[in-house]
């Protein structure tokens, strides 16, 4: 015999975020085109020229999580269920939503599918100041830097660890906002058991 229970189910409803209503939402909207048109005479000889790719950047925040700008229809196939999700910009840094979701997920596939479970070292590389404006006009040799810093740890690492066959790895991260730009933060990766022999290696597998 079954009974029925007159407590209605409470089932989690989807509410979907709001973005137009913050503040920073607000700004950006407000601020984007006087910014983008005074940028050139008062920050482009600090911050460097204005990167087409940042206003679309800009424009695209605008647009996310907003229905009317697209959507896709979710739908349980088992309840019947279903609800609208807006569509996102993608982009990292810029947008709160998306790069809170990419940090996470970024995060979750570093611990679980390359870093293993052991003590790792955090080191900052920093290049001088009078360095620093090349790479702000220039973001593509960004990646030319991030490769030399790793270079010179590796050799560090390498020439301090008696276990010939030892390979040292690292993820590599960029800062370049603020008067710090230039930055280089290579954690997660260079490990106290860089030294262990290769039967306990400190990362699941290395990513060329």
């Amino acid at each position: 015999m079954v009974h029925k229970s007159s407590t209605p189910i409470k089932l989690d409803v989807y509410r979907p975020r709001k973005p137009q209503d913050s503040a920073y939402y607000r700004c950006v909207e407000d601020c984007f085109e006087t910014f983008e048109q005074v940028y050139q005479e008062r920050f482009e000889q600090k911050y460097g020229f204005f990167r087409p790719y940042v206003g679309q950047v800009m424009l695209r925040y605008l647009d996310c999580g907003i229905l009317k700008n697209g959507f896709a229809r979710v739908r349980c196939e088992h309840c019947g269920h279903e609800y609208l999700l807006a569509h996102s910009c993608k982009r990292c840094h810029f947008c709160p939503s998306c790069h809170q979701k990419r940090v996470v997920e970024f995060g979750e596939w570093l611990c679980q599918e390359v870093v293993k479970a052991v003590p790792h070292r955090h080191a900052v590389l920093s290049i001088p100041k009078i360095l620093r404006r090349y790479f702000l006009y220039d973001r593509s040799l960004l990646s030319d830097l991030s490769r030399c810093g790793w270079e010179a740890l590796k050799a560090f690492y390498t020439n301090g660890v008696r276990e010939s066959k030892a390979v040292p790895g690292a993820v590599v991260a960029i800062q370049t906002f603020g008067l710090r730009l230039g930055d280089l933060r290579l954690g997660e990766g260079f490990s106290s058991g860089i030294s262990s022999p290769p039967a306990y290696p400190c990362f699941r597998r290395l990513l060329s």
